[in-house]
């Protein structure tokens, strides 16, 4: 009875209060049912729980600066140092204070999603869908007590799959695959444009430390 009352009725409240409390008893019935529940929670419950994860109502981020036409010939070095300027040049605005129900509930959902992660072991079907909606999360600007929770849930993505997330962490950051064979690898989630991955760069390779390179077969 408690489940079917749970999955009708998560995150439809009006009441924030009670998302809140319904979320906490989704991650203890994750930790004790752990796989039993997987195809449930997969096709039911992940849905809605990413549905509700708004990242551009905490965080808006203007739009990169387009890159002025060049009037001479310049080196790569003078190119890349222009492209960085401008991306670097992007302003944020944060749009939510700490203290309110709705980024609270946010943080929550991020930890409901980490927990339920760790125990349900998502498949990687699933792993695509979380890294494309709370990818913007990590990016340098987002308010630390909000990335603090998205940090936790990448961590988790981690434990489920190391090698799919070392790939994700370069991609997401622009930073250069070790191996230029790995270029080829490709991936299912909307990455940001080039010139916007400046601001997930630092995160990014912090998640990288310590993460070993993936053993991939040609």
């Amino acid at each position: 009875k408690v489940w079917w009352q749970l999955e009708k009725n998560l995150l439809d409240d009006k009441e924030h209060l009670v998302k809140l409390e319904a979320l906490k008893t989704l991650q203890t019935i994750g930790k004790v049912s752990r796989t039993f529940l997987l195809q449930r929670v997969s096709s039911n419950l992940l849905p809605k729980l990413l549905k509700s994860l708004k990242p551009d109502n905490v965080l808006t981020i203007k739009k990169v600066p387009e890159v002025p036409p060049l009037k001479k010939p310049v080196s790569f070095d003078e190119l890349k140092r222009m492209t960085l300027k401008h991306a670097k040049e992007s302003k944020s605005e944060v749009l939510l204070s700490p203290n309110s129900l709705e980024f609270k509930l946010q943080q929550r959902v991020l930890k409901t999603i980490a927990v339920l992660t760790t125990y349900l072991k998502f498949g990687d079907r699933d792993l695509y869908k979380i890294i494309d909606t709370t990818y913007k999360y990590l990016h340098r600007d987002m308010p630390r007590e909000m990335q603090r929770y998205a940090l936790y849930l990448y961590r988790a993505l981690v434990g489920v799959n190391p090698d799919l997330m070392w790939i994700v962490f370069h991609s997401l950051g622009g930073i250069r695959l070790p191996s230029h064979r790995m270029s080829a690898v490709s991936m299912s989630f909307s990455k940001p444009p080039p010139l916007e991955t400046e601001g997930f760069k630092k995160t990014c390779s912090e998640c990288l430390y310590g993460l070993r390179s993936p053993a991939f077969e040609y």
